[in-house]
């Protein structure tokens, strides 16, 4: 199967709880993007082969997650940047997700300006989208 590349438009939320989504969902279209929610991992697995993501938003208060879960889904989608979303600042069962794949943890309840810094970082780190800065941490000059 062919894959397209992720849209810089597009956020998944991975999560079960109504509310949160809600907030999540209202505070990223009010900066811009467009959301897709899935409530359970093989859902996101299957959506983010069909229409990659340029970020996920898990949501750890609600979904089961752990490291191995993790590890897969960011090893099937190397190009998506995932994100934790909790109520909770400790998650010492994630820690190697945390360490060394998680892009960034969100502190529940959804922040518009949290969002729109963390999403605007992610855009300039993505090859082509102006700033030229590498996941690598080599630069690109740009115009």
């Amino acid at each position: 199967m062919t894959r397209s590349p992720p849209s810089n438009e597009q956020v998944a939320i991975l999560s079960a709880d109504a509310e949160d989504i809600a907030a999540f969902c209202h505070e990223i279209q009010q900066a811009d993007y467009r959301t897709t929610v899935f409530s359970s991992v093989d859902q996101l697995d299957e959506g983010l082969v069909r229409n990659p993501c340029f970020a996920v938003i898990l949501d750890a208060d609600g979904i089961e997650l752990n490291d191995f879960i993790i590890r897969k889904l960011k090893s099937r989608h190397p190009e998506t940047h995932f994100l934790l979303a909790s109520r909770n600042p400790f998650h010492p069962e994630l820690q190697e997700s945390i360490s060394r794949i998680l892009y960034a943890c969100l502190r529940k309840p959804a922040n518009l300006e949290e969002i729109t810094y963390l999403f605007r970082s992610i855009s300039r780190r993505i090859p082509n989208r102006g700033t030229g800065v590498l996941d690598q941490g080599q630069s690109v000059e740009t115009p």
